[in-house]
């Protein structure tokens, strides 16, 4: 086998890992995409939602991209949108779990906390790891009331944050990790500090 083949197989190899099983993208597309999660973790998030656009246009079956295009959108308060992108990235691939926390979030964010939970538990049953996951957990459980079970789940975000603090980033060869390695510490606070503020108001 000449050394372009093998080449070749390493790289789609690499870059099929991100879209966990879908044909790999493009390397422009990718190139957009990361120029996309550079800008959102700048707190620009109107160029990273151009710049992630541009990488969907050149490879609409970029499963991570809608992910990360989900995550700008709730960041931006966009939620009926960021739904739209999750479920779009799930008819790709169902087992994204974070897809399904883009999903609960944007779920709780519009009220709709049963369904949110759901999402919550879809993720964590894919990926018991992921902290935002249980983050949205805890907040859909509280706005039901079940205050034991939401500060169980907080609790289980707590750990697993306080474990990530020490984990490296994502591979600079590859396409980008979605925004949730960044914006988990951020979450967490904001759902402890809703959680104690709902109990004061109780």
């Amino acid at each position: 086998m000449n050394c372009r083949v093998l080449l070749f197989i390493a790289v789609c190899t690499i870059v099929g890992g991100v879209t966990c099983g879908a044909a790999a993208p493009a390397m422009e597309a990718i190139d957009a995409y990361n120029r996309g999660v550079d800008l959102a973790v700048e707190g620009n998030f109107s160029a990273a939602l151009e710049s992630i656009d541009q990488a969907l246009s050149m490879d609409p079956n970029f499963t991570i991209a809608w992910i990360t295009r989900a995550g700008i959108l709730n960041a931006m308060g966009e939620y009926n949108q960021s739904l739209v992108a999750s479920d779009r990235a799930l008819a790709i691939d169902e087992n994204q779990a974070e897809a399904w926390t883009n999903r609960a979030s944007a779920l709780i964010s519009l009220g709709r906390n049963e369904e949110a939970l759901e999402s919550a538990d879809r993720a964590i049953e894919l990926d018991p790891r992921l902290s935002e996951a249980w983050i949205d957990r805890s907040t859909a459980l509280s706005n039901l009331g079940r205050n034991d079970e939401a500060n169980e789940a907080l609790h289980m975000a707590m750990f697993l944050i306080g474990e990530m603090n020490g984990t490296p980033g994502p591979e600079p060869t590859t396409a980008k990790a979605p925004l949730s390695w960044v914006l988990a510490p951020a979450a967490a606070g904001a759902v402890t500090g809703f959680i104690l503020a709902k109990r004061k108001n109780s």
